[in-house]
């Protein structure tokens, strides 16, 4: 993902545009006092980058890159996510620390762990913590941030320091798509830095992700499969993927229906 390619103030613009909605020249210009000319500049770096997209007088989020609610994405797939959910809840042993992200099949990793104990977990997904309100004997860490209600979850700098404070067992993370080269995609930059954190502390990383995130367009690069240790999913779309996956090292775990 391209961190550095932009300024903090272009970042936290970004930032805004994904959680807020249309940002407008004249009073972006007025919050970070500097000139309409200056906030042209950076609108022009987000657009050109694809991270936006210009209107007469701002910047709003490109078509493409929005997504829908995430109890819309619950309901899809769930019978897959919910087996993805438990084999990933089975394979975290005792005792650990670990990092759930962004997405509705990493809920359903929550409810798998809700009979675990001895789990410190830390998270910036409101859907997981609120789901192991239900499990006292686990220690659950919610970073602060900034709320995306859309997706009900926090984003933005005060999460990211929150998440650089510990080095995790396990990473469990999302994604909005996936490519057999360019890896784990997203539809949000602010999304993308998180789930790079958590990847980037944890020492064994699983992406939970069901075979339709084949199939969906997503512009922003999260990480590469070589920085995923597995990936739990209900099947593999084809060989050329499969051998994309194994030429990264990436173990595959195939959560598949129990046969009657």
């Amino acid at each position: 993902m391209e961190h550095g390619i932009l300024s903090g103030r272009q970042r936290d613009i970004l930032g805004r545009i994904e959680t807020e909605g249309a940002q407008y020249i004249e009073l972006l210009a007025t919050r970070y006092h500097v000139t309409t000319q200056t906030i042209r500049r950076d609108i022009n770096v987000l657009c050109d980058l694809g991270f936006a997209r210009r209107f007469h007088g701002g910047a709003d989020l490109p078509v493409e890159a929005r997504n829908i609610s995430i109890n819309a994405r619950a309901g899809q797939n769930s019978g897959a996510k919910q087996r993805i959910g438990e084999r990933i809840a089975a394979a975290i042993e005792p005792g650990s620390t670990v990092f759930m992200g962004i997405g509705s099949t990493v809920q359903f990793v929550a409810e798998a762990l809700r009979d675990h104990v001895g789990l410190t977990v830390v998270t910036n997904n409101i859907d997981v913590a609120l789901t192991l309100c239900d499990a006292p004997q686990l220690e659950v860490h919610l970073t602060g941030g900034l709320l995306r209600h859309n997706d009900r979850d926090m984003v933005g700098a005060d999460a990211l320091r929150f998440i650089e404070k510990f080095y995790a067992s396990y990473a469990v993370i999302g994604a909005g798509a996936l490519h057999p080269s360019n890896g784990v995609l997203d539809f949000s930059y602010s999304e993308a830095q998180i789930t790079s954190a958590l990847v980037e502390n944890a020492k064994i990383r699983f992406l939970a992700a069901d075979a339709s995130k084949w199939t969906r367009e997503a512009g922003v690069r999260v990480v590469p499969f070589s920085k995923i240790t597995c990936l739990f999913t209900d099947r593999l779309p084809g060989l050329e993927v499969a051998q994309s996956l194994a030429s990264f090292g990436t173990e595959v775990v195939l959560c598949e229906p129990m046969l009657a």
